[in-house]
């Protein structure tokens, strides 16, 4: 069964600010996910998602062209989750080496540039046992350790996961009942990403390509265009569930939070199985010091029917 869920984040002049006792504005994102059914009808009520503290560190520093440590405020999943394989360890960073001009280097500095919004995950800390009991989402918020769901949990000798696709690694110790196993808690998204920039056509869609000819003097539409990116998520029949089975029984397969993270990548090569059976060494771009960039929290979806998959628009506008 396909689900399309639609969710957007808006970052447009009318965002809503809500003042708190202190007076701190707090903002309050213009945001909108609507669900829909196999026949394209909506079946809940439109929720909202929110920009995490993380993510304003981030939009901050990459506006500003600010210092890298401006994100240390905020803990890496690579921390909270007591490390990953290969992953971020908060030092180490990527360098970029300023050369004097003689063959010569100034320096060689730290630097975050290659930080982007990468990919995503979801949770099950999110929401009650009522339908109805939702919770808010907190600014100083994300899916905690103990509600990240892995994507994937393979046998750690069986493990053939697309390493591509799956990222967030994480060799586990020993389970109680003897076995092995491997978590993948990050997935990357299914499309890349690209600017999109139109008017309202006269049929009253969005299609009509902005005008660079134009673009500051039709004041006909001066006030009716968007600007805007789309991300594709997937979560497929083999996501989320091995966890359960693993643990608590596919009976209990759930999720309802779903938050995308920012990470950069470092070049890893890897020896392990390809879907053939075969032992095979390639080379994958693992993520590094993950972070949180924003989160809705949804009415609990069930996981446990095995033929659920569950496709996401996922679209923020500028």
């Amino acid at each position: 069964m396909n689900k399309l869920k639609h969710v957007s984040d808006m970052y447009r002049t009318n965002d809503k600010f809500e003042f708190t006792p202190s007076g701190i504005a707090v903002p309050r994102i213009n945001s909108k996910i609507e669900f829909f059914n196999d026949s394209g009808e909506r079946i809940w009520e439109p929720l909202h998602n929110k920009t995490l503290i993380a993510g304003s560190g981030l939009t901050a520093m990459k506006l500003f062209n600010l210092n890298r440590n401006v994100l240390d405020n905020t803990p890496t999943y690579e921390t909270m989750l007591n490390g990953l394989d290969n992953g971020g360890n908060g030092s180490t960073f990527p360098t970029v080496v300023i050369d004097d001009g003689h063959g010569g280097t100034i320096t060689a500095v730290s630097d975050e540039s290659q930080r982007k919004i990468i990919g995503f995950c979801v949770g099950q800390g999110g929401a009650g046992l009522d339908i109805s009991d939702v919770f808010d989402v907190k600014y100083c918020d994300c899916i905690s350790a103990d509600n990240l769901i892995p994507f994937r949990y393979p046998l750690a000798n069986a493990d053939d996961v697309d390493e591509n696709v799956y990222k967030g690694k994480k060799t586990l110790p020993t389970l109680d009942n003897g076995q092995n196993r491997v978590a993948y808690y990050f997935k990357t998204f299914s499309n890349t990403p690209n600017l999109v920039q139109n008017y309202v056509s006269s049929i009253g869609s969005f299609s009509d390509s902005v005008n660079p000819a134009t673009v500051y003097t039709d004041t006909a539409s001066a006030d009716k265009a968007q600007s805007y990116v789309e991300l594709h998520l997937k979560i497929t029949k083999d996501d989320c569930r091995e966890f359960f089975i693993a643990h608590k029984g596919i009976e209990n397969a759930k999720i309802n939070q779903l938050s995308l993270v920012s990470a950069w990548t470092k070049t890893v090569t890897v020896t392990k199985l390809d879907k053939a059976g075969n032992m095979r060494t390639d080379t994958y771009e693992y993520f590094q010091d993950i972070r949180p960039f924003s989160m809705v929290n949804i009415a609990t979806e069930i996981m446990s029917d095995i033929s659920k998959s569950i496709s996401i628009l996922y679209t923020l506008y500028f």
